[in-house]
C-alpha cells in the first residue's frame, strides 16, 4: 500500500514537471481494502489468556485458584476478546468489560482490570463471588 502511494505521488510530480499536451487519466485500484478488526482472532484470545495468567501469577502473586477465578470472570465477560463491545449498550469494553475503557491494548485492559479487582475485592475469587450476582 505504501509503495502504491509513493509511486502515485512520484507519477504526479513527474506529470507536473513535464506536462503532456494530451489529457492523461490515471486509474488507481486498491487491491486490498482496509479492514477494521472488530473481533479478536482465536490466536489473539489465546495470547490474551496467557498474558493475563502471567500478569496474575508474576505481577500480582495470585495462586492457581485466584487465576482460575480470573479466567472465569474474563471468559464470562468477553472470552478474552480485547475488542469486545458490550451488547447491552453500555460503555463497557474489552477483556474485562470495564466501563469507559478506551484502550484497545490487551495488556492495558488486563492491568486495569487487575488493579480494579485488587482495589475493590482484594482477590479475583472475591470478585467472582460478587460477579455471579450479575456484575462485578
Amino acid at each position: 500500500m505504501k509503495r502504491q502511494t509513493i509511486a502515485l505521488i512520484g507519477l504526479l510530480i513527474i506529470a507536473s514537471l513535464f506536462p503532456i499536451s494530451k489529457k492523461v487519466e490515471v486509474e488507481v485500484k486498491v487491491r486490498h481494502p482496509i479492514v477494521v478488526q472488530t473481533k479478536a482472532t482465536m490466536e489473539q484470545k489465546r495470547a490474551n489468556k496467557k498474558m493475563a495468567d502471567n500478569f496474575a501469577r508474576v505481577g500480582f502473586g495470585w495462586n492457581k485458584q485466584q487465576r482460575a477465578c480470573v479466567h472465569l470472570i474474563f471468559t464470562k465477560e468477553s472470552r478474552y476478546d480485547h475488542l469486545a463491545k458490550n451488547q447491552q449498550g453500555s460503555s463497557a469494553y474489552g477483556i474485562a468489560q470495564m466501563l469507559g475503557e478506551q484502550s484497545k491494548d490487551p495488556a492495558t485492559q488486563i492491568l486495569r482490570a487487575f488493579r480494579y479487582i485488587e482495589h475493590r475485592y482484594n482477590t479475583p475469587c472475591n470478585a467472582w463471588k460478587h460477579h455471579r450476582k450479575g456484575w462485578y
